[in-house]
């Protein structure tokens, strides 16, 4: 999995308390910050959002024989460009969503994995 700051410009970025609840399992941005807040915490904060919910599935998801990914359990494929763009375009300009995107996949791919909710914290 990415380290934030390996996705934003080599920086570490803490969010400041209005962005939501960054303790959360499942962190969940408060949507009217994100809509004034500067690039660079949009972007951790949308990373942080998708981190809590999904994974690489290199290390999350069992191969086949060819060594394709075995997704099962309704835990994917989930696409990053499609899953990031349909949450965050309303509140987020288009090229900083994208620039995450782009950074994702980069770094793991476009195909990630859901997360478990025992996985994340939140009971199993």
């Amino acid at each position: 999995m990415p380290a934030t700051d390996d996705l934003i410009e080599g920086q570490l970025i803490s969010l400041p308390p209005e962005a939501g609840d960054v303790n959360a399992p499942r962190f969940e941005p408060n949507d009217d910050w994100l809509r004034d807040a500067p690039a660079d915490l949009q972007k951790t904060a949308m990373w942080r959002w998708f981190a809590t919910r999904y994974e690489d599935p290199r290390i999350a998801v069992p191969h086949d024989e060819a060594g394709n990914y075995v997704f099962t359990e309704g835990r994917g494929p989930c696409y990053a460009d499609e899953t990031l763009h349909e949450r965050f375009d309303a509140f987020v300009p288009e090229g900083v969503v994208e620039d995450l995107v782009q950074r994702l996949q980069e770094e793991v791919g476009n195909e990630w994995a859901k997360k478990r909710i025992e996985d994340a914290g939140l009971g199993g």
